[in-house]
Formats: C-alpha cells, sequence, structure tokens
C-alpha cells in the first residue's frame, strides 16, 4: 500500500508539471503568433539574427540595411525624386525641401500581396491637395473618411518621423534551463511610421502605419 500512495503521488506530480508545460507551450505559441501579426520582430541577441516572413526576400537587403519595413520617398514638382536611403547615404526629415514637394509616400521593403503594379507604395500624401491616397495596406472607412475627403485648409508643415520601440527578455536562465530553451536570448522591436501635416491653426492630419501595414489615425 505504501509503494502504491508513492507511484500516485509521483504521477500526480507528472501530471500536474505535464500540464504546467502544456499551459506554457500554449501560452508561448499563441503570444508568439500575436506579436508576429502585429509586425513584431524577434531576434537572438547572440548572433543578431531576425526571423522575418518569406514575404521580406525580395527587399531583404533593404531591409537588412535599415531594419525598417517602410521608408519614405519625397517627389518634387520637377519630377525629382529624394529617398531615405540611397546607396550607404540616409537622409532624414531636414533633408525634404517642402517649398518643392510634390507629394511624399511610404514604400515597403517588402512584397504586398497585391495585384496593383505600385505594390511598394503603402500610403501616399500629395502636398499640393493635402489629400492622402491609400494604395496598399489596411485602412479602414474611418481613416478614408477623415484623410481622402476634406482636407485642412492653411499653409501645411510636414509630420514624419519613424519610432521603434526595442526591449529584451528580462533575467536569465540557469545553465540547465538553457539547455531546453532559451528565450532570454531574444530581443524584440517594433517599428511606427508617422505621416502627415500640420497647419497654422494647430489642427494636424497625420496616420500611423503599423509594420504589418495597419494604417490608422495619429493622436498625439
Amino acid at each position: 500500500m505504501e509503494n502504491n500512495k508513492t507511484i500516485d503521488l509521483q504521477n500526480r506530480k507528472i501530471d500536474e508539471l505535464l500540464r504546467k508545460r502544456q499551459e506554457g507551450m500554449f501560452n508561448f505559441s499563441e503570444s508568439t503568433k500575436e506579436l508576429i501579426a502585429m509586425g513584431v520582430k524577434i531576434g537572438k541577441r547572440d548572433n543578431g539574427e531576425i526571423t522575418v516572413p518569406s514575404s521580406y526576400l525580395p527587399y531583404l537587403d533593404k531591409f537588412n540595411e535599415s531594419n525598417l519595413e517602410f521608408e519614405w520617398l519625397a517627389r518634387y514638382n520637377d519630377g525629382s525624386i529624394l529617398s531615405q536611403f540611397e546607396g550607404e547615404i540616409q537622409r532624414n526629415f531636414k533633408d525634404i525641401d517642402q517649398a518643392k514637394l510634390k507629394s511624399i509616400e511610404f514604400i515597403s521593403n517588402f512584397s504586398w500581396s497585391t495585384d496593383m503594379v505600385e505594390k511598394r507604395i503603402i500610403v501616399r500624401l500629395n502636398w499640393e491637395t493635402g489629400m492622402f491616397e491609400f494604395t496598399n495596406g489596411f485602412a479602414s472607412q474611418e481613416v478614408r473618411a477623415k484623410c481622402c475627403v476634406a482636407p485642412l485648409i492653411g499653409d501645411k508643415k510636414l509630420i514624419l518621423f519613424a519610432r521603434k520601440r526595442l526591449s529584451s527578455a528580462v533575467g536569465d536562465a540557469s545553465g540547465e534551463l538553457k539547455e531546453f530553451i532559451n528565450m532570454m536570448d531574444e530581443f524584440f522591436f517594433y517599428n511606427r511610421f508617422v505621416l502627415g501635416y500640420q497647419v497654422p491653426t494647430g489642427e494636424k492630419m497625420a496616420v500611423i502605419i503599423e509594420p504589418n501595414g495597419d494604417i490608422k489615425l495619429f493622436n498625439e
């Protein structure tokens, strides 16, 4: 009887540990899936390697150059184009001549699933009209109603920037735990891109582009 009791206790302990393991694996898989769907990138600190979807492969060199899903492209009235990246040159907001600006757009550094010719253009701001054009990406009716119908009146001041959130796993795992899985070696980054303008009254019209292509109204 004593042996049976010992076995029963061991069995209960095994069942409890298996349940915790399965719950942990489910939570890990579910949270990883949601993070990737949001556009969060997950990498390894020991080698800097970042796992990216296969849709990034055609433009992987561009993505590796900047670690940005989107980059801006300014078109001028004289037909010339100013790119954020050109070879080893990286330009910033101050390099844009707003007096000559015709339009500005964000293009993707990954292959976009669309039949449209301009498949890399996510959003374009027509600087002459103050109206947005959503070529690709996912813009809701609310966003389109706000940005594609009635532009703000007045001289425009460009709003253009990107924000990156970078974090890593907190703490460390013991040597024994690392033998099985080492999530403490992971780092995460999440980019967001803002495009729009402000008029002298202080009113703003701007959108925020999330790395998965979701486009929302930007409210500071």
